[in-house]
């Protein structure tokens, strides 16, 4: 019974866990002022434009274009070239219009166009299922890559930039979630992440 009770209660803590850090799995960025831009608020959420406009956009777009024989229509060329085309908006990133947050909006729409239409694209080449689905996984997963590269060094960029530094344990932007922790009587596992990290540096 006793091993039950602390089975439970280990169930338990790790719940409250993933509770405490919840707005960070959906905005995967930190609370505050200079990550505002890359998250759309829903009634009391807020989540990152990215994830949540980007690919609910590929999904949707690709579901389009098979329900309707669309990428049966249009050769697979023309496809994949204006799948290019609709992802080269990825470049706006660099030059600064994207902290305006509905182009930031319509930049993750075309992206998740392009990369539906580029889906589409290789699936619809002459070659058997199984290359066709290996040139896909080579494809997206370098796509994938470099953007989630360029994301990881623009979270580092900014925060390399803010008072705190990586400081987690006083960063106003992980504020929520060591509030939510001590709600919930578990360990500050901000600050411990902060002093293994200083530990390392250290050794």
């Amino acid at each position: 019974m006793k091993g039950k009770e602390k089975k439970r209660s280990k169930l338990s803590e790790t719940f409250f866990v993933i509770k405490s850090f919840g707005s960070i799995f959906l905005r995967h960025h930190p609370e505050c002022e200079n990550f505002k831009g890359h998250a759309i608020k829903l009634r009391k959420h807020e989540f990152c434009i990215g994830c949540f406009i980007g690919y609910p956009t590929l999904f949707i777009t690709i579901i389009i274009l098979g329900v309707f024989k669309l990428n049966e229509s249009i050769p697979s060329n023309y496809l994949i070239i204006f799948g290019i085309l609709f992802m080269s908006t990825f470049f706006l990133s660099f030059t600064g219009v994207t902290k305006i947050k509905i182009i930031k909006i319509i930049q993750k729409i075309f992206i998740g166009i392009g990369l539906a239409l580029i889906f589409w694209g290789i699936f619809s080449l002459n070659f058997s299922v199984f290359i066709n689905f290996i040139i896909l996984l080579l494809v997206f997963s370098t796509i994938l890559t470099v953007l989630n590269i360029y994301h990881a060094y623009g979270l580092y960029k900014t925060c390399k930039k803010c008072e705190f530094q990586f400081k987690w344990g006083q960063c106003s932007g992980f504020e929520a979630i060591r509030n939510n922790l001590k709600k919930y009587n578990l360990p500050n596992l901000i600050v411990d992440i902060e002093f293994r990290s200083k530990s390392k540096k250290e050794k």
